[in-house]
C-alpha cells in the first residue's frame, strides 16, 4: 500500500574502514594485478568518490601495506606455542608457502611493502623469532634465517603455478641433450608433487646447515615429515 511506503530520503552510504576497503581492493588484483589497483578504480568499486576513499586511505601504497597484512595474517605461527622450533618452523614455512601459493599475484608486491602499521604481520614474526629464540638462536641470526626461508618460499609458491611443460625444449632439444634427457626423466610425475617433496628437502638443507653453522642444537623430537 502507498501509505506504508518508507518515505524516500538521502541515499545510503558506502561505510568504508580498513576491511572493506582492502577486501575490495584484493579483489581488483585478483582479477586484473596489482598495476590495475589505482585510488580511482578502487573508488569505482566501492561506488564512492575518490575524495571520499582518500578519506580513508591516503595513498595506494598504505593500501597496499593493508592488503599484506591482511595476507600475511592469514600465515599459521601457532605451532611455535606448542612444540620444538623445528617441528613448528617447518609448519610455519609450509602455511606460508600455501598462502602464497594461493596469493602468487601478490608475491612481488608484499615481498617489497614494509611492516610498519602492520599489526598482523609483526604479531606473526613475533611469534617466529621468540620461537626461534626460545630454542637457542642466537638473537643476530633470527632474521637471516627469516629472510632466507621466505626467499625459498616465495619460489616454491611460484612453482606451484608453473605450468607442466615448462622446461621442454621442444625444437631445441638438441642444443641440450643432457638437459632434454633429464626433463624427460621427469615425465608422467606430479608437478606439485614434486615441488612439495623438493621443497621439504630445500627446508631441511637451509634450517640444518643454517642450524650447525649458528650452534644451535636440533630439539630430541625434530620431526622430519
Amino acid at each position: 500500500m502507498a501509505g506504508n511506503r518508507r518515505p524516500a530520503g538521502r541515499p545510503r552510504t558506502r561505510i568504508l574502514n580498513r576491511e572493506v576497503i582492502t577486501s575490495a581492493a584484493r579483489r581488483i588484483i585478483a582479477i586484473d594485478g596489482v598495476p590495475a589497483l589505482t585510488m580511482t578504480r578502487l573508488a569505482q568499486r566501492l561506488s564512492v568518490t575518490p575524495s571520499a576513499l582518500y578519506n580513508h586511505a591516503t595513498s595506494k601504497q598504505e593500501i597496499l601495506r593493508w592488503i599484506e597484512d591482511s595476507v600475511m595474517g592469514e600465515i599459521d605461527a601457532s605451532a611455535f606455542e606448542t612444540t620444538d622450533w623445528h617441528t613448528a618452523l617447518r609448519e610455519w614455512a609450509r602455511s606460508y608457502r600455501d598462502v602464497m601459493s594461493a596469493h602468487s599475484e601478490l608475491i612481488g608486491a608484499l615481498a617489497t611493502v614494509e611492516v610498519a602499521e602492520s599489526p598482523r604481520t609483526v604479531a606473526m614474526y613475533e611469534k617466529v623469532a621468540a620461537g626461534l629464540a626460545a630454542g637457542g638462536w642466537p638473537i643476530a641470526s633470527v632474521v637471516p634465517l627469516i629472510l632466507t626461508l621466505e626467499s625459498f618460499i616465495y619460489g616454491a609458491a611460484f612453482n606451484d603455478h608453473a605450468p607442466e611443460n615448462v622446461y621442454d625444449t621442444g625444437e631445441l632439444s638438441d642444443l641440450a641433450p643432457t638437459f632434454a634427457r633429464a626433463v624427460e626423466a621427469q615425465r608422467g610425475r606430479d608437478l606439485r608433487a614434486i615441488n612439495h617433496e623438493l621443497f621439504e628437502i630445500g627446508f631441511d638443507a637451509i634450517v640444518d646447515q643454517t642450524a650447525e653453522r649458528a650452534g644451535v642444537p636440533m630439539p630430541a623430537t625434530t620431526a622430519s615429515a
